[in-house]
């Protein structure tokens, strides 16, 4: 993506990518649980009954990624490689068959969950893209979030207010990309 590209089209561009993310939701939507149900024993220790009761879980043979090479925006398609655990699109995250029941890989999406709330579509997408482009995907600030985190979590250590430091630090990033 060019980095000035012009405003309408990334307002079409968002427009495109709400629409595809609907889609998929939608598409999935009668096989959606709540990660609530999911019973993991050590999620609730970190996250809100709330999070946990609003968040959605779907299990797929093969995630779906974004088509950014069919919107034009080549310069990201190396996002669309196949290989992921899980990926987030707004409330809803997908796992893939088999990891399914990797409790630290329902920790990281959920931490895409609330960066998505916190931010909203249209802020969470171009703070991800400039991310995606400025450093890559592991080392993306949302990311890179997320990763830092769940480190903590896979070696057991509690995370005062996590939500609220989640919230916060993607406005940091949102405003260091912006």
């Amino acid at each position: 993506m060019n980095m000035n590209i012009e405003f309408d089209r990334l307002q079409d561009l968002i427009l495109l990518v709400n629409r595809w993310i609907d889609n998929y939701i939608s598409k999935h939507k009668s096989r959606k649980t709540r990660v609530v149900d999911w019973g993991f024993p050590r999620l609730s220790s970190y996250y809100s009954q709330h999070v946990l009761s609003n968040s959605y879980v779907v299990v797929v043979e093969k995630i779906e990624t974004l088509p950014l090479h069919d919107l034009g925006l080549d310069e990201l398609s190396f996002f669309e490689t196949d290989g992921y655990g899980g990926i987030t699109y707004k409330d809803t995250y997908f796992v893939s068959k088999g990891a399914e029941r990797d409790e630290s890989l329902h920790f990281h999406e959920l931490i895409h969950v609330i960066q998505w709330n916190e931010l909203g579509v249209d802020e969470f997408l171009v703070t991800y893209g400039l991310g995606l482009l400025k450093y890559g995907y592991r080392d993306s600030p949302l990311e890179a979030i997320a990763y830092g985190l769940q480190e903590r979590f896979d070696s057991g250590k509690q995370i005062d207010n996590l939500e609220t430091t989640v919230r916060e630090q993607c406005h940091q990033v949102a405003k260091m990309l912006g």
